[in-house]
């Protein structure tokens, strides 16, 4: 297994993975489903006098990220709370507000001031004077096979970089460059090229339309991954968590198989 950084920055990653299929979308899935983040599990109402009722509130709130600190919520070396709840897999976040005025997710004050929401300006309900929520809502660690509130990545995906050959039967015809949809051909010396490889999608118009049949599309197992974070974690950490949990399943598997043999 390969893997080189086309593109990076605290939200996104773009990477070329070169492995199998089947380690690819194990490589998605884990990212989505697998690596812990923190996320508003319940709330607490002691006064709610807005518009909206307790229930969509609640699930407003949920939905907001919020940053992780893996090095100190960490529940596969640390929390031994079994799901109850301890200082090792969850923050209390509080908010005592009154109208008029629009409640933001900056509005909310942490008990740990490195836990906060990701967005400060995310709008969670709007009050008319004389209104006013007073509540308390709990974050703890979970992850994306839970609930979709605790992905660290709106969105992961891939799809495989073919290797393009064009043969001397080419005869510069053009068909190839007006068919393909993303710009992938173009003229270089007088030679037809290939230049944008990552692009295709393997559509194949570029196949059907050449009567020479000078251009042969085939599979790799090389994977343009593309990844989004919500901000919880930075794409490059939820990469390498993915990375750690696929090694520790596969480590279990070992140990299963070597006493069940």
């Amino acid at each position: 297994m390969k893997i080189r950084i086309l593109e990076e920055d605290e939200f996104r990653i773009k990477f070329i993975l070169k492995s199998s299929t089947a380690f690819a979308n194990s490589l998605r899935r884990a990212m989505k489903s697998l690596v812990p983040t923190l996320a508003v599990d319940y709330v607490d109402f002691y006064l709610n006098t807005s518009y909206l009722y307790d229930e969509i509130l609640a699930h407003r709130i949920g939905l907001i990220p919020i940053k992780t600190d893996l090095q100190r919520f960490n529940f596969q070396d640390k929390c031994v709370c079994g799901g109850e709840g301890c200082p090792n897999c969850q923050v209390s976040l509080r908010l005592n507000i009154e109208g008029p005025k629009v409640v933001y997710s900056g509005d909310f004050i942490s008990e740990d001031p490195e836990i906060v929401p990701v967005f400060d300006n995310i709008p969670v309900v709007e009050l008319d004077k004389g209104q006013q929520i007073m509540i308390e809502a709990v974050a703890r660690l979970g992850t994306g096979k839970e609930h979709v509130k605790w992905q660290p990545v709106s969105l992961c995906g891939y799809r495989i970089v073919p290797e393009i050959n064009i043969t001397e039967n080419c005869k510069l015809c053009m068909e190839c460059i007006d068919a393909c949809p993303r710009n992938v051909f173009s003229v270089v010396e007088g030679k037809l090229s290939a230049e944008n490889v990552l692009e295709c999608s393997m559509c194949m118009e570029c196949v059907n339309v050449c009567e020479e049949n000078a251009i042969e599309i085939k599979e790799t197992n090389n994977f343009l991954f593309i990844a989004e974070g919500t901000g919880a974690l930075p794409v490059r950490t939820v990469l390498e968590e993915a990375l750690k949990i696929i090694k520790r399943k596969a480590e279990e598997m070992n140990t299963i198989l070597e006493i069940a043999l």
